[in-house]
Formats: C-alpha cells, sequence, structure tokens
C-alpha cells in the first residue's frame, strides 16, 4: 500500500510561487520607513489568502478570520495542531482515535476541512509544526472557495517558504515524560532570482499514559525562482514518518468518566498506528500586467496508515471489567488536485472590482480494511498489557472497500470597493462532485454524482479607519463520502448536507493601532442529517430528516497593551444543539462541544533579554456522545513561560498545567474518553548560526 511518493518527497526539492516572498514573513527587504505596525499575520489589517484567495486585507473580509501567528506559537512551545488551536474561539478538539488531528469549528466536525496553503489537506494523519508559519482558521461555510466541507469552517497551515537571506537555525526541546525534539530550518538565496529553504525536524517522547508513545521525523525542502519581474514558480514537498500508539483513553461509569487513574491504558503492547504522509506542490504565477494576474496551483499528496488498535466498549462484571476489541484497519489514500485561476482589478470610477475566477479538478482514493475480534477484558482499575499479538490477517474483516471521488468546481468571486466606506464580497461556485465506492464483502458497487451551487455574499462598512462592520450570508454542502469512508448499501439515495449561515461582526483597532478585536454573532443550520427510519422496526432504512444549529458569539483580543506587553486571547458561547433527529432527543447538545470557552495568553518583556508569560484556558461541560449521558466536566488550565534572548540564542521554559489539574480533554463516544495532560516542563534551546 506504499506510494511512491514517500521516495521522491527526499529529494532536495526547492520553492516559489508569486507570493514566495510577499507571503514569507522571514524575508527581507531593503529598509523602508513605516508608520503602521501592521503585518501580514495581524488577525485585522493583515492579509490571507485563505479567506478571498486574494491580498486583501482581512478587515475588509465581512467573515470571521482568526490567525496563530508564529510567534505565538513559539512562546507557548506548541507541539500539535491541538497545541495551536486551543488559542482559536469556536474551535473545540476531537479525540480523532489518537491517529489523526480532528477538531469541531462552530459546533460542526472539520475532521476533513485542513487546508495546506490554501490546498485541501484532508487525509487523516498528525501535523507536525516543524513546517508551519502560521494557522489561519476561516470560520463559517467555505464551499464558495473550496468546495465540499463541513459548516463550521476550514483550517489552513501555512508554511515556510524559501528565504531570500542566509537563514540557519536549530532547536532542541526536552522534557517530561522523556519528551526530546531537535528541528532544523536552512535557508538562502540562489543567485538573484532563486532561493530555497529546507526545514527537518525528530521527536520522541513517552507519554503520561502508560504503554503509549511516539516517534516522528519530518523533512520539508523547497525551492522558489522567478522568470523576469512578472513570473515565479515555487516547488514544494513534505514527507512525515510517524510510529504512535492508538489510544482511545478512558471508559465512562455513571454518566462520568471513570474514576481511575489517568495512566491508565486499556489497550494492548502490541498496539500500533504508522503514518507515511507527504505531499508535493508546484505553484506558477505570472503577472501578465497590472491587471491580470494568472496563476496554477497543482498538489500531489499521499497517506499510507498501517495500525492495530485495542479498542474500549464498555463494562461488564458489575463495572469492574472492561470489554474490548481487537482492531486491525490498514488504509492509505491519494490525492492529486489542480487549480487554475486568473484575478482582474477593474476601476469604473465609482467601484473598484478584483475578480476571481478559477477553476479546479481533483481525484481522490482511498482504500479502507477493517478487520477485529472481540478480546479478552482487563480490570477497570488495574489493567495489564499481556495478551500475545494476534496474526492481524486471521482477523475477519467487517469493512473492505475502495472509494474514489472525481471533483470538477468552477468558482467565481468580485471584492468591490465603493468609496472608503463600503466594501461588498460576492461569489458562487459550481461543483460536480462524483463518488463511487466498492464493496469488496458485499460485492456491491455504489454511485453518486452531486451538482451543488454554493454562494457567498457579505458586505463591509468602515465609518472610519479603526472600525469595520460586516455581515454575511454563506452555504455549504458536504456529501455522505466527504471523509471516502461508507459502510451502508444506499450511497445513490443519500443527499449531501446543506449548511446555512448568518454571520455580523466588527473588526476593530483600539490603542492607537496597538490593540485589534473582531467580535462575531452566527447563527448556522445544518439540514439533510442522516436518522432512521422510524417506520423500519428492524432500523435498516435511513431517513434525512435531522437537523443541528449553532448559535453563537466569538471575541478575539490581540496586541500591545503596553510597550513590551502583549495579549492574545478568545471567548467563545456556542449554543449548538439538534434541532430534528430520530437517533437522539430534540435539544440534545452536539458531542465534544462546550457551551463556554475561553483562553488568555500574556506575555512581558522585562528587559535584558528576559520575558515571562502565562495563559489561562477555560474549557466548559461538555458531552461524550449525542445521546447526552456522559458528562465531561469544565476546567481551567494555567500554563506558564519564561524566556531568555541574547544575541543568536533563546532559551525558554515552558510549565503547562500549573496546578496539575486532572481534566478530559475530548471523547470519541461514551467508553473512549481522552485525559488532558497532567503537568509537564518543556526546556527549549535556539541558536541561529
Amino acid at each position: 500500500m506504499k506510494s511512491p511518493i514517500f521516495q521522491s518527497c527526499l529529494l532536495p526539492l526547492v520553492s516559489l510561487s508569486s507570493h514566495i516572498v510577499q507571503a514569507s514573513d522571514t524575508i527581507e527587504l531593503a529598509p523602508v520607513v513605516v508608520k503602521s505596525t501592521r503585518t501580514a499575520a495581524d488577525p485585522v489589517y493583515g492579509s490571507s489568502r485563505t479567506t478571498t484567495k486574494l491580498d486583501a486585507p482581512l478587515r475588509d473580509v465581512p467573515q470571521a478570520v482568526q490567525i496563530v501567528t508564529k510567534k505565538l506559537i513559539h512562546e507557548q512551545g506548541a507541539l500539535e495542531m491541538k497545541d495551536v488551536l486551543r488559542n482559536v474561539s469556536g474551535v473545540a478538539p476531537a479525540q480523532g482515535e489518537g491517529r489523526r488531528d480532528q477538531f469541531f469549528i462552530r459546533g460542526f466536525d472539520a475532521s476533513r476541512d485542513m487546508l495546506v496553503d490554501g490546498m485541501r489537506d484532508d487525509s487523516p494523519y498528525f501535523r507536525d509544526l516543524g513546517n508551519v508559519e502560521r494557522v489561519e482558521v476561516l470560520k463559517g461555510p467555505a464551499a464558495v472557495l473550496y468546495g465540499r466541507g463541513s459548516a463550521g469552517g476550514v483550517i489552513n497551515r501555512v508554511t515556510k517558504k524559501p528565504v531570500a537571506k542566509p537563514l540557519r537555525e536549530i532547536a532542541v526541546n526536552g522534557g517530561s515524560y522523556d519528551q526530546r525534539r531537535v528541528d532544523l530550518d536552512l535557508g538562502d538565496a540562489l543567485g538573484s532570482q532563486a532561493a530555497f529553504r529546507i526545514t527537518g525536524a525528530y521527536e520522541a517522547s513517552d507519554s503520561f499514559r502508560d504503554v503509549v508513545d511516539s516517534e516522528r521525523f519530518a523533512l520539508a525542502p523547497s525551492f522558489g525562482w522567478s522568470m523576469g519581474v512578472n513570473t515565479t514558480f515555487l516547488l514544494q514537498a513534505e514527507y512525515l514518518h510517524q510510529n504512535r500508539t492508538p489510544d482511545r483513553g478512558i471508559p465512562s461509569v455513571n454518566g462520568r468518566p471513570a474514576d481511575v487513574p489517568v495512566h491508565n491504558f486499556y489497550g494492548e503492547h502490541y498496539d500500533f498506528a504508522t503514518t507515511d504522509a507527504g505531499n508535493i506542490r508546484f505553484n506558477v504565477e505570472h503577472a501578465v500586467n497590472d491587471k491580470l494576474t494568472l496563476r496554477n496551483n497543482f498538489q500531489f499528496s499521499a497517506v499510507d496508515l498501517d495500525a492495530a488498535n485495542t479498542r474500549t466498549l464498555g463494562l461488564i462484571n458489575n463495572n469492574t471489567q472492561v470489554r474490548r476489541q481487537i482492531t486491525y484497519y490498514p488504509q492509505d489514500q491519494i490525492n492529486y488536485l489542480n487549480q487554475t485561476e486568473a484575478v482582474y482589478k477593474l476601476d469604473t470610477g465609482l467601484l473598484q472590482h478584483t475578480l476571481l475566477g478559477g477553476v479546479e479538478f481533483g481525484y481522490q482514493t482511498r482504500n479502507l480494511l477493517a478487520a477485529g475480534q472481540i478480546t479478552s477484558p482487563v480490570s477497570l482499575q488495574n489493567p495489564q498489557q499481556v495478551l500475545a499479538k494476534p496474526d492481524m490477517a486471521t482477523l475477519p474483516a467487517f469493512i473492505d472497500n475502495d472509494f474514489t471521488a472525481r471533483t470538477v468546481g468552477v468558482y467565481t468571486q468580485d471584492l468591490v470597493s465603493l468609496g472608503q466606506h463600503w466594501k461588498a464580497l460576492a461569489g458562487v461556485r459550481f461543483d460536480n462532485f462524483e463518488q463511487e465506492q466498492d464493496n469488496h464483502l458485499t460485492k456491491l458497487n455504489q454511485r453518486r454524482t452531486d451538482p451543488v451551487w454554493s454562494p457567498r455574499v457579505g458586505v463591509v462598512y468602515q465609518p472610519n479607519e479603526a472600525h469595520a462592520l460586516y455581515g454575511n450570508v454563506s452555504r455549504s454542502f458536504q456529501p455522505v463520502g466527504n471523509d471516502f469512508f461508507f459502510n451502508g448499501s444506499d450511497l445513490d439515495k443519500i443527499e449531501p448536507l446543506e449548511s446555512l449561515q448568518y454571520e455580523v461582526g466588527t473588526k476593530s483597532e483600539w490603542l492607537d493601532d496597538r490593540l485589534t478585536s473582531t467580535v462575531a454573532l452566527y447563527q448556522i443550520t445544518q439540514r439533510n442529517v442522516v436518522t432512521r427510519d422510524p417506520s423500519d422496526p428492524a432500523g435498516l432504512r435511513n431517513v434525512q430528516t435531522g437537523e443541528q444549529q449553532s448559535r453563537g458569539l466569538e471575541v478575539d483580543l490581540s496586541g500591545t497593551l503596553l510597550p513590551g506587553w502583549e495579549v492574545f486571547g478568545s471567548y467563545t458561547l456556542n449554543i449548538a444543539r439538534i434541532t430534528e433527529s430520530n437517533n437522539f432527543a430534540v435539544g440534545n447538545r452536539p458531542a465534544n462541544i462546550p457551551r463556554h470557552a475561553a483562553n488568555l495568553w500574556t506575555t512581558y518583556a522585562l528587559g535584558y533579554g528576559f520575558s515571562i508569560g502565562g495563559g489561562a484556558f477555560y474549557v466548559g461541560d461538555r458531552y461524550a456522545l449525542e445521546d447526552n449521558t456522559v458528562q465531561l466536566p469544565s476546567y481551567v488550565r494555567f500554563d506558564a513561560m519564561l524566556g531568555y534572548k541574547y544575541k543568536r540564542w533563546e532559551l525558554r521554559l515552558n510549565v503547562n498545567n500549573l496546578g496539575d489539574r486532572t481534566y478530559y480533554e475530548s471523547a470519541n463516544n461514551n467508553n473512549q474518553i481522552q485525559p488532558g495532560t497532567p503537568r509537564t516542563v518543556l526546556l527549549s534551546a535556539k541558536v541561529a548560526f
């Protein structure tokens, strides 16, 4: 099941694009005198192609966007995407079965709504942060630009690009649970019209969970060059190899997580998940003139997973033992994606238009096998890992299918400026999404094609330079085969989920441009949710009468209160509920979604190279499943940081969960609840040479 990408990704590939110089925060140009402190990653006034596929200021975009900068990622000592996204309002982590990134945005599952530099990155795996420049979250339906997806939004990781000056950095860290990691970042110009960059990382660690450990290696070379002043090229590759123990957490007892030590592991010593993930991206951009720009983005990616996991199924024998199942689930996914776009600027005098037109072609395949059987139970209080490893090839299969998806999407968008105070954004995309599944167990071949329109309309009013008020209406769709996994016999009858969002908000600047804020109010309704047919006592038929709704408030704040004193915080109110269902009670809350969540991170420069920082992260109570029978209690976690920088050296000490609080981070269901990490210490050192 191995793909040729894993050999090709190791070649010393290199990178550049039309925005190689414009998008990289690390390229240094000739000194320019400026009065504004705004940067490309500013949450209000910077630009992000994720939102409009244009280099438009975020304040001109009528939709909520939040950016986690490289500086914040570094200060917090983040090691995984969940560490980064805990800073983002409206985003909640999911367990991901202990082997992949998975998140909810505004109450909806966004596990397949991941992007890399604006290209779909929807394979299930853990992403490494070594090649990440920043992380952007576009909230609300994004189908107008990216096609199928959930109602909540998309998560885009912006990668590090080639640099036009010498860059040589090495960073090492070590800490609790035998955590150790080495990062390397190298780059330089190659003559006057080319540059390169190579990032790499090696990480290994144990866990506070018994038996669980992980090891990963990541490499990302890139090369960019230009032909004259109007044409640029960017060639990038990423490769990740990871061995990780899949961890389904602990079961529940009487509606709460079981009262057991958080280190208890209910799997076996032979459980494993080996992932090889890689991609190659090639971008070309050509400025025909000062009005018309053409670009083409191509991406090939593949993920191979070989994994076995002993999962918890519930309790038996008066809640003293845990039922378990051994499951073997190898799978692979291959993606081809190409986007061709044109941007045209039109000035009619009263109105200024920035027009975008594009066409996207996608081809994706996924092969999935799942085999398993019930295995011996273990003690709830004192589980032991003593079983002999079974022959995985002899386990009875209950899933064995090949899934293929073909996408043709055509989209257009117009960003209009009317004087200094009004902006409007209108766009629409048409997708023809074809899906086909071959079930090797039932010998059933199923096909379905969905032609879908996805519009977005928004307006921005800017009464002055410091404030912007906005509103938008947008729609998205999500086919049943969006995750390339379907185990029913009625694929051709199930229509896509449909989501409609109404959003209003403000984007403002305070304290003489030092502090920025975003406030958003939204309502999202998702229809066509599959539920069981109440007229079928056997429960074999489904009907699409289910509905889920999320209403919420998000407040985001970032910037500088006083010289040397920086803050980054957010608050979320999310009233998410099931409004129609034959499976669960109307009014129930979706799994893993807290009604209230908040975070605040602040740093202060003490002088002489020293800085201190700290933060608090609050998450309200949640339910492990939509039946709302098992509740995860609310918690507050406190973190702290001490840093020192001298010339080319930088040292940092992070202490997370200062109070050693026992908490529960997420759940896959009522019997698979993930405990949060106890107090940890991480010491890091970085040197530029």
